[in-house]
């Protein structure tokens, strides 16, 4: 693996190669690049809504805040928008099927759709697990691009035990990567690795975005 290569690490082969290292050796999770454009985003050039996505406990409201403070964006977290129903239903440990996301996914893209609309930028947060979820928000344009918090469910879990004060139990966490399809190289994606610090996300994610615009 060198960094010119640029094809997405999917879970699955991050899986492969810590399973391939050295029992006595610590794995290299670093082969992940900090921030990496997918083809389409390369394509589509700058966008200017940004869907911060990935599964719960990946970091998505931190690195969201950061990268708005940074831009000078509007920020909307995605899970303010969930129906009271879902609130309860995910606080009990059960999770949400399609039929629950629905409204909510439409009531995230109407926002993203309004930004766009308005020639207006925003980031949002929202899992955003699967790629029809991601289809209904962006609503076909090419404006919008999903930054993808890229990890294991090794590198993920410890972070969601540690975190208080959120209505999804860390329980949820094995049905959320069951769910989880991961964005395409065809998708407009930005990926980024949750092994990064946060600066160091927002650093490398703000030296794309401004690769695209040039």
């Amino acid at each position: 693996m060198t960094q010119l290569d640029t094809d997405i690490l999917t879970t699955a082969d991050l899986r492969d190669s810590v399973s391939r290292a050295d029992e006595h050796a610590t794995p290299r999770l670093s082969v992940r690049p900090t921030a990496r454009a997918s083809a389409a985003l390369q394509a589509a050039g700058s966008p200017s809504v940004l869907v911060v996505m990935g599964v719960s406990g990946c970091g998505k409201s931190t690195t969201a805040a950061a990268i708005a403070e940074s831009l000078g964006w509007p920020m909307l977290e995605g899970d303010s928008l969930h129906p009271a129903a879902n609130i309860l239903k995910m606080s009990a440990g059960t999770p949400l099927n399609d039929e629950d996301r629905d409204p909510w996914l439409r009531e995230i893209g109407r926002h993203v759709e309004d930004w766009t609309a308005r020639g207006g930028t925003g980031v949002v947060t929202c899992s955003s697990l699967k790629r029809r979820y991601r289809d209904t928000i962006a609503r076909g344009s090419d404006k919008v691009c999903f930054v993808y918090i890229q990890g294991l469910q090794s590198e993920i879990a410890p972070r969601l035990n540690r975190r208080t004060g959120h209505f999804m139990p860390s329980t949820m966490l094995d049905s959320q990567f069951a769910a989880l399809e991961e964005p395409a190289e065809n998708e407009i994606v930005l990926y980024v690795d949750v092994t990064a610090t946060c600066d160091e996300i927002v650093a490398a994610a703000l030296d794309v975005l401004k690769g695209l615009a040039d």
